[in-house]
Order: C-alpha cells, then structure tokens, then sequence
C-alpha cells in the first residue's frame, strides 16, 4: 500500500464504490474500514433524512423516539446509523453482528439505544419462526413505542425485509408486537412517518432521485483530492490525455450535471427509484470504467499505467462509461441505475434530423451551421477517432459485412448518445433530443406538467387537450380529434370495456367546475395525478412519465396497441377501474351510439330499446 500515492490511494477508494468484483466493499462498515486504512476519508455528504433522525433523540429533554430505517437496499440506511451513534457518543460505530447498543446520558436521566443495523445477520429462526430472543427484542420495541420506556430501538431495515421479518413472527406472538406490526406495515403503505410521539418511520425510498443525484456528485466531484491532476500529472492515470482526466472534465461540464440530475428525475417518475449506492456506483464507473481493465473498472497502479499510455482513452468516453458500455449485460442487470438507463434507449432511437447531422453534417453546406453548433464541439476528446472513417465507407456503400454493419450502428447510436450528453438545455429543446430516447415528451412532461405543479399552477390546456385526445382514443378505439375539449367515456356493444367502445356512457368537459379532467400534484412523492370528474364523483390515477408518453403518442396518431401493448392493457385497466368509480352503466332504456365525423368529432345517435 505504501507504493501508492495519496491520489492513487483516492481512486483507489472512489473504485470500492463501483460495480467490481469485490463488491462487499459498498457496504458502509467495508467502505469505512478501507477508507480507514487508506487514510482517505470517505464519500459522505448531509442525506436529506439527517435531521429527521437526530430529531428523535434530543438530549436536552430525553424525549427520544423509536426509529425504524426502511426503503430499497442501497440507500444508506446503516450509513445513518452510523452518523447517529457518532452524533450521540462522539464514537465511531462498532457493530459487532448487525447490533450495538449504547447508554445516553439526558436531562431527563439515562436512556438505552439498541441499534439493529442488520436484519439478515441478527434474526434468527426456529422451525421456520423467528427465535423467542428476536421475538423478544421486538416485543421490547413494542413496549417502548406504545409505552413510557427508557428502552429505545433504531431498526434498519429494507422493504422487503419488514415484511418478512413480521411474517416470520410465530402464531402466539404478543398482541402488543401485532399492533407494532400493523402501525409499521400501515404508515409505510400510507406515506406517513410518525405514529404518537414515541415511533417514527423513515422510508427513505421517499427522499427525491434527483436530490440524491446532487448530493453524489458533490460529493464525489467536488473533493479536493482531486488535486490530484495537477500535483501528479506524471502519473499516466492522471495525466490530461487519460480517460479518468477527460471523464472527470466532461462530467464536471454545467451541461452534463445537469442532465444527469434530470435523468434522476425522470428516474423518479418511471418507478425507478436510484438509491445512493447506485448512483455512486454509476459516477465511479463512469470517472474510472475502461473495457480493457480487469474487472472493466481501472485499478490504480501498473494496470492504470498500462492503459494510460494505450492512447485508447476513446474507447472509455463518459457517454460509453457513464451507460455502463464497459460491462458485461449481466454486471448491469444486477443494478437498478443501469436497468433504468437501458430503458431510457438513449441513442438507440433514431431521428432524420440528427443521423442527418451526424452522417451528411460536413459534406452539407445547409447542415454546416447546426452541425457545427451540436456535433462538432468535443472538448474533452471524447469521440471515436476511428468513426469518420466508417462514416465514409458508409456514404460510399462500401460496408457489405454484417459485421462491420453492426459496429456502425452501435457507434452511430454512441455518437447520438454523447451530443444528448453535452447538449445545452436550449440545444435539447431546439434539435428535439429527447427523440432518441424512448420518451420523446420527456421534456413537456418535466417543464410543462411538472414545473407549473410546483408553482401552484395548472398545466397549460393545450396539455390538457392533448391527454383528453390520448385517452378518448384510447377509451373508445376510434380515430377522435387530436385536440379534445372532453374526455368520453365509453363501452362496448355487449356492455363491456372493449377495445372499441361505442355505447356512449358520460361527456367530461374540460371546461366545467369542477374541470372533468385536472392534473394535480400529490403532497408525498413526485408523480402528479389525472383526476376525472362527474356527476359529484372522481377517479384518480398517477400521471406516470410513461403514461403520459403513451397518451401523447396515440394522440399523435400511434395505434395504442401497436405502439405499446403493455401501455395499451394499463389503460383499459385504468377505463374499468374508472367506469366503476365514477358509477358509470348504461341505461336500460337507451343507448347512445357514438358516431364519428370526418374531423375527428362525434355524434350521438340514440338509439330506443323496446320494453318487455
């Protein structure tokens, strides 16, 4: 170790955080330890859910709470534990088998801690239940929480380990520890966090991607060891030429920490929640991956210096790192951060106007300008010097092997995906970037939905219009008008929800009071919902990215089943859940057909049914 230097000791550090081999190493007692030995500090920075724990323990009244820790594996659950027991004893944390229990001194007399850090290491079971000692311990917990103890408990534990751990309680588990049971389970599925004065549940799942996202590349970015680029630029890995260096000034760029921090947000509103570990998982890798390293992440010392001086730095640019291009399939499938990146498709889409640019922007007089502005700028070295070379064997005809075919697609959709990179958010705007990802409305859905939400305001009706049009296509089957007034509600001729429906049920205007159609934020998460309104009652969904993707896109003309079959089956979902809720049948006397005029509108023709 003492062969190397402080900032190969730094990367060596900043490379336990990526997705290696040796992984154990991003859980925090691992991490500390071989910050320790490294005598380099570790990745910290203050995580949104701080205070909300130090709250529980005030020693000046010695009014503590019992806490419990949840959410998605990988959120820093026993990293807070941690700062906890540091905050309190003013000692590092110890423990030993998932456990540690510590005495406070308060003005209201002593109080004991029990912390669990780890529920996997401490439970136990017998015959298939919990053992009597854990049950007893939560039975304690229990009685602190719903009782005057001087007994308080820290539980971190993941979703899913919740609910396993009271399913694993045996049948004559004490009525005391079921009622803690149902408080947990209920606060956790209502949003909610405190429960009396003496429990507090902190799902930290519920802390924003984006905010976490910022936090990281603080924290990584903004270190001051990276002094290390200009103290030991003698060194291959950090010299100007290497991939680490260009890959950190990419990274550092205003365009590309901003864009990474909206990809969080969008992470958000996807289902793909990125937790901490992930997200410095994903900056490690996109700072220090290269194919040609072992374990496909640079290892400081003679590997580094190897391919430092391979002139190859090309071959890891942060638009192939940053997307995990580096690793094997099954490296990224294991982690959340790059399951949700691979289902962006960012590149793999494609679009005339950008290949245009791409492929014919420096033999165009007419594309010279916009070529210039949006493909040409590569400060940081990042492009495949190797690609104009395949650019002209394409345009000339001269690629005949599926082979070579195939590398210039894949480094077509790479070129794609480092103009998305370090466009400007102008640049996004004016050359529709977000059309080579899978979500072309991404940036309505961010600055047109999302935005005014949280100024108090309403979306624009223009919106408004466009998602009536989606789901009166959707509803109904038919080719209605592609900017609608009203939401129709519909069902088919045997009186079911078909695909197409057209037994006219209920008209929701827009323009009524209340609106029949209103997107409105939710005070807990960041997904807005679509309400639907009549006669007195209303039906609310979340207004998912995904979603709304859909319904612009049959608004636009898209078949619904065509484009997306499993978007199509959502939404016939939500139009049965909704003709439920909202009370919606035919009448037994009547029915309205509906009737579609050229322009897209609708006449209604009823029709009598003979009485018995």
């Amino acid at each position: 170790m003492s062969s190397l230097t402080k900032g190969e000791k730094w990367i060596k550090l900043l490379r336990a955080y990526g997705p290696v081999a040796d992984n154990e190493a991003m859980q925090a007692e691992h991490v500390g330890k071989l910050s320790a030995h490294l005598g380099i500090p570790k990745l910290t920075f203050n995580h949104p859910a701080r205070e909300l724990i130090l709250n529980c323990f005030p020693v000046s009244t010695g009014l503590f709470r019992n806490v419990v820790l949840t959410g998605t594996a990988g959120e820093g659950k026993t990293s807070l534990c941690f700062e906890l027991v540091q905050a309190l004893t003013g000692k590092s944390a110890e423990g030993h088998n998932g456990v540690e229990i510590i005495t406070i001194n308060t003005e209201a007399g002593q109080r004991t801690i029990t912390l669990i850090y780890d529920v996997t290491a401490w439970r136990k079971k017998t015959d298939g239940h919990l053992s009597p000692e854990h049950v007893g311990v939560l039975t304690r917990m229990a009685a602190s929480a719903f009782g005057t103890s001087d007994e308080f408990f820290v539980l971190a534990v993941n979703d899913g380990q919740m609910h396993e751990l009271f399913r694993a309680l045996p049948n004559d588990a004490p009525d005391l520890l079921r009622r803690l049971q149902k408080t947990l389970i209920g606060l956790h599925a209502r949003c909610e966090k405190d429960s009396g004065e003496r429990l507090r549940l902190i799902n930290l799942s519920m802390v924003p991607s984006e905010k976490i996202m910022s936090l990281c590349l603080e924290a990584v970015l903004d270190r001051s060891d990276w002094v290390c680029f200009t103290e030991q630029s003698d060194i291959p890995l950090f010299s100007e030429s290497s991939s680490l260096s260009r890959n950190y000034r990419a990274l550092n760029t205003p365009a590309v920490r901003t864009k990474l921090i909206m990809l969080a947000r969008i992470a958000d509103v996807t289902g793909h929640h990125l937790p901490t570990r992930g997200v410095l998982c994903l900056l490690s890798n996109a700072l220090l991956g290269h194919p040609d390293a072992r374990d496909c992440v640079i290892r400081p010392g003679a590997e580094a210096n190897t391919i430092g001086k391979s002139g190859k730095a090309h071959k890891a640019a942060l638009h192939r790192t940053l997307f995990g291009e580096n690793l094997t399939a099954s490296n990224r499938r294991k982690r959340e951060v790059y399951r949700f990146l691979s289902m962006l498709h960012v590149g793999d889409e494609t679009t005339n106007d950008l290949d245009e640019l791409l492929i014919f922007g420096t033999r165009d007089g007419e594309l010279k300008e916009a070529h210039d502005e949006l493909v040409l700028p590569d400060p940081f070295s990042q492009r495949n010097p190797e690609f104009d070379s395949l650019l002209t064997r394409y345009i000339r005809g001269d690629i005949n092997e599926n082979e070579e075919m195939s590398l210039f697609l894949a480094e077509l959709a790479a070129e794609r995906r480092r103009v998305f990179l370090q466009a400007s958010q102008a640049q996004l705007q004016k050359y529709h970037l977000w059309k080579i990802t899978v979500f072309h409305h991404a940036r309505e859905y961010l600055e047109e939905i999302l935005k005014p939400l949280e100024e108090g305001k309403s979306p624009a009706r223009l919106h408004l219009r466009k998602l009536a049009s989606g789901l009166n296509r959707i509803w109904t089957g038919l080719l209605l008008a592609e900017n609608a007034n009203e939401v129709y509600l519909a069902t088919g001729l045997d009186l079911t929800t078909s695909p197409v429906s057209d037994i006219h049920l209920a008209q929701l205007d827009l323009d009524s009071e209340p609106p029949g159609l209103e997107i409105l934020r939710k005070d807990a998460g960041s997904v807005p919902e679509a309400v639907l309104r009549t006669n007195g009652r209303e039906f609310r969904f979340p207004l998912t990215l995904p979603r709304l993707e859909f319904l612009c896109r049959v608004a636009d003309g898209a078949m619904p089943s065509s484009f997306s079959r499993e978007s199509c089956a959502d939404f016939m979902s939500l139009k049965q859940r909704c003709l439920r809720d909202l009370r919606l049948k035919a009448s037994s006397r009547s029915l309205h057909l509906i009737e579609v005029h050229g322009a897209g509108t609708i006449h209604r023709l009823p029709i009598h049914l003979a009485e018995k």
